[in-house]
């Protein structure tokens, strides 16, 4: 039996040619050392390119192992004793707006590997011989992921000083001083590709430092808040095999940051996303195939968010997203802390799964981490408002939902603040007075669960108009229905509205006239700031499509003149009214 030998080089301990000799022949004699063991030595992984080696890419008749990267004798100087040229090319690097981290070309032992990772240089072009050693499967590196080529901006970025103000800057980030032993920076204190691959065993596979599995490696330099208790940590859904998403495990929780990210040849090359789409690598589970929420069903209604309509336009540093318009999942959602919806009955301030997202406030600063839905919504659809396809035409027009709600506007519904008048007879015994709504209380799945359906919640799509979770017809001529105004009618019942409790001619426009509600209300609220005639309490402001002003006057105006009464000038379905007074019963 031969002895072992080894060549201890700073770090790297090399074995012989006899070392390589026994370990073939114990693995010959029936299988007795397992496929872990076995990785342990560079000789059974496809690091040994001799013509003993157990890949498709080997030598056709050299039988030294080591010497396809090592030699005593004859190298250039470089650290192990490298038997390779370095390469000369310039390389594209990995760019991406929340990089903090300065990154230049490749050094050090990163270097070293992408002369052959590249492809640039034969693999059998070593320094110690005179001529080149001839492969058997391919003089230089397959296609694969493997053949990072000289783009690396696919890649997982190398080469950069890892340092505590990095971490701290970053804030994503363990300090260095907190990584496990097993990921070494070089001895400049430089990330470089052996800091998560060691060429010389291949224990975990993909010759990595640590275990892939639940994301073990990642986790080592990556610290994310809320993950721990995010969904995509725990679930145990079973992933679809593809070979463009290439999971290594089999569930979600298993792969954990490999559901999404893919650390070499990136699809989406900023963030190193496994698809270019940015939603594709949401859709490619939440399509029915894995996740329980089908969302593509979802965007394929009538009115949606629909991410796939936009492309390369988001970005996550953007401070407001209706200055370059457009929706993506990560707009709304935080995949590294979006959690379940627990089924809690009665309001909450904002949901599971908008947990760690920007937002913006009521005043209009933008915040890291919203506290209400709203705030969420804000971003879009507050000071930089995103164009919509349909908009009622109102006399006190804004498309800034953040003035609608403001406290302190003539009137608004109570998605910021609790309404202070409680004279609103109409509500439905479940809503008691000082109620606070959300806004996917009226936007939302149409046949989402508070819609009475079993669909996933949230404002991703619907078949109905202004994205709603249930029907508001908009338009002048409408037969009232329980239907028609099902949207009103959620929170308003109609037989309190149809009898005139709180308006003495409610019936008289809704039945006889067929005036929709949407002529005389605004269901967002009133901004003081572009209040235009009239008082605008009751949440009025007219549509202007159906309700016009007085000829004579000139004047479209309501005025409140105390509780439950008020008088209108203006000119409706042909029919003029001056100072036209309205009152209890």
């Amino acid at each position: 039996m031969f002895p072992r030998h080894f060549v201890t080089i700073g770090r790297l301990r090399i074995e012989d040619r006899r070392s390589n000799v026994f370990a073939l022949a114990v693995l010959s004699a029936g299988g007795l050392v397992s496929s872990a063991v076995a990785q342990n030595r560079v000789s059974e992984t496809v690091h040994n390119l001799s013509a003993s080696g157990p890949g498709r890419v080997r030598a056709a008749s050299e039988s030294q192992v080591c010497i396809f990267c090592h030699a005593p004798h004859n190298t250039g100087g470089e650290r192990p004793l490298w038997n390779r040229n370095l390469p000369i090319t310039s390389y594209q690097i990995y760019q991406s707006t929340t990089l903090d981290a300065q990154l230049g070309q490749p050094t050090g032992a990163s270097k070293l590997c992408l002369s052959c990772h590249d492809g640039t240089i034969a693999l059998g072009s070593v320094l110690s011989r005179s001529d080149q050693i001839r492969m058997s499967g391919g003089d230089f590196i397959p296609s694969g992921l493997s053949h990072l080529g000289t783009d690396l901006s696919d890649d997982h970025p190398i080469s950069f000083f890892y340092t505590s103000g990095l971490a701290a800057s970053d804030r994503q980030l363990v300090a260095p001083s907190a990584l496990p032993t097993e990921v070494r920076l070089d001895a400049n204190g430089q990330m470089q590709c052996t800091s998560c691959h060691d060429p010389h065993h291949n224990r975990f596979g993909k010759f990595l430092v640590l275990r892939r599995e639940f994301g073990e490696l990642c986790m080592a330099c990556h610290t994310m808040d809320a993950w721990n208790a995010s969904s995509h940590r725990l679930s145990n859904m079973t992933l679809i095999d593809s070979p463009t998403g290439d999971w290594p495990f089999n569930t979600v929780a298993e792969n954990a940051c490999r559901s999404c990210h893919r650390p070499h040849t990136a699809g989406g090359r900023e963030r190193l996303l496994i698809y270019e789409n940015e939603e594709d690598n949401c859709l490619s589970c939440h399509d029915g195939s894995v996740a329980r929420t089908n969302l593509r069903t979802e965007i394929d209604k009538f009115t949606v968010h629909d991410p796939r309509r936009h492309t390369d336009l988001h970005d996550p540093t953007e401070t407001r997203a209706g200055l370059n318009p457009h929706v993506e999942c990560s707009d709304c959602h935080n995949p590294h802390a979006t959690a379940p919806q627990s089924p809690l009955a009665g309001y909450i301030p904002i949901g599971a799964t908008l947990t760690d997202v920007p937002g913006v406030t009521i005043a209009g600063a933008r915040i890291e981490k919203a506290e209400y839905e709203y705030e969420v919504c804000f971003r879009c659809h507050g000071d930089a408002p995103v164009p919509l396809s349909r908009q009622v035409q109102r006399q006190a027009p804004t498309e800034n939902l953040r003035l609608k709600f403001t406290p302190g506007n003539p009137s608004y519904h109570p998605v910021v603040l609790a309404s202070p008048s409680a004279d609103v007879p109409s509500l439905v015994p479940e809503l008691p007075h000082g109620s606070m709504l959300r806004c996917t209380d009226c936007h939302n799945n149409d046949t989402g669960r508070r819609a009475g359906g079993g669909g996933p919640d949230g404002p991703h799509g619907s078949n109905f108009e202004f994205l709603l979770e249930r029907n508001y017809s908009v338009l002048d001529d409408s037969l009232e229905s329980e239907y028609e105004y099902a949207m009103c009618y959620k929170c308003h019942q109609q037989s309190s509205i149809l009898s005139d409790q709180s308006f003495a001619s409610h019936r008289n426009h809704i039945v006889e006239e067929r005036t929709p509600c949407s002529a005389c209300h605004d269901p967002h609220g009133v901004s003081r700031t572009q209040t235009l005639g009239g008082d605008h309490t009751h949440l009025i402001n007219f549509d202007t499509i159906i309700v016009r002003p007085e000829p004579t006057t000139r004047r479209l105006e309501f005025r409140d003149t105390g509780r439950f009464a008020g008088n209108c000038t203006l000119i409706c379905h042909g029919a003029t009214h001056v100072l036209r007074a309205y009152g209890p019963g």
